[in-house]
């Protein structure tokens, strides 16, 4: 009999007194995207790379970019306009075509990160904040359940927004369940903080101490142990950070060059 991955991970946050929540809490981040997207409106991917003249509807724009060009241009006062304003403020000052609904989702995930320490606090909220800094449409009536992937993006996007927010007692038990539910047992930066409970026959401390060599290496071990595999899954997920990284660092470049 095949077990529900959902189901499963549902288990496991019962366990730890995370229930869903029933509804979603509109005060922490903004439905309009998601309303947007269910009448159609959401954009057609741009089938090129990322430049200056589509880094406003692109899916691969970066978040970071996207904040910092509209601190640059508009202040901080940008957070003050409503989706709506955006959507016709960004194509008007940044003489572009129009903003993407899933980039407006960004922008928006970036906002609840400036405004409200909810990101750092509510599980939930930790969900929807993270799909869009990862290029997907937060649903806000299905839980969705982000990868370990996922979550380093989303912790190293709030990171350089705002550092040094605490962790609360609720989101670091959310994040251990992902860390299990995806077999991932030694957390790594900027997950270090996690800490993954159990007894679960593997020498975890030989991974650790095996981790920043491989991590230095780039290359994963190809043997069978336990502790083997651990680094292999180690290695994908940080792959996945360190691409996010490098279109970060490309589009800065880009942005500075142009001077926008």
């Amino acid at each position: 009999m095949s077990i529900d991955p959902n189901s499963a991970f549902l288990e496991a946050l019962e366990k730890v007194g995370l229930a869903p929540p029933r509804t979603p809490d509109p005060t922490t981040v903004d439905e309009t995207v998601s309303k947007d997207r269910e009448t159609g409106t959401s954009h057609v991917p741009d089938p090129g790379g990322v430049s200056l003249g589509n880094l406003w509807r692109h899916p691969d724009a970066h978040p970071i970019v996207l904040d910092m060009l509209l601190i640059q241009k508009l202040g901080p006062e940008w957070m003050l306009l409503e989706p709506e304003t955006l959507q016709l403020t960004v194509p008007e000052v940044f003489k572009t075509q129009a903003l993407s609904d899933l980039n407006l989702s960004k922008i928006m995930a970036c906002k609840t990160l400036h405004a409200v320490d909810s990101f750092w606090e509510r599980w939930e909220v930790f969900t929807w904040v993270t799909m869009p800094l990862n290029g997907e449409f937060p649903d806000f009536d299905m839980m969705q359940v982000p990868t370990i992937a996922q979550a380093l993006v989303a912790v190293d996007c709030a990171n350089r927004i705002r550092d040094g927010v605490k962790w609360s007692a609720e989101v670091e038990a959310y994040l251990q369940v992902l860390h299990k539910h995806e077999g991932i047992l030694v957390p790594i930066a900027p997950l270090d903080f996690v800490k993954v409970e159990g007894d679960f026959g593997i020498n975890l401390e030989d991974v650790r101490k095996r981790w920043p060599e491989v991590r230095r290496l780039g290359v994963a071990p190809t043997g069978g142990a336990p502790e083997d595999e651990q680094l292999r899954r180690l290695l994908e997920v940080h792959t996945f950070l360190e691409e996010s990284r490098s279109r970060l660092r490309a589009q800065l470049a880009m942005v500075n060059h142009a001077r926008i």
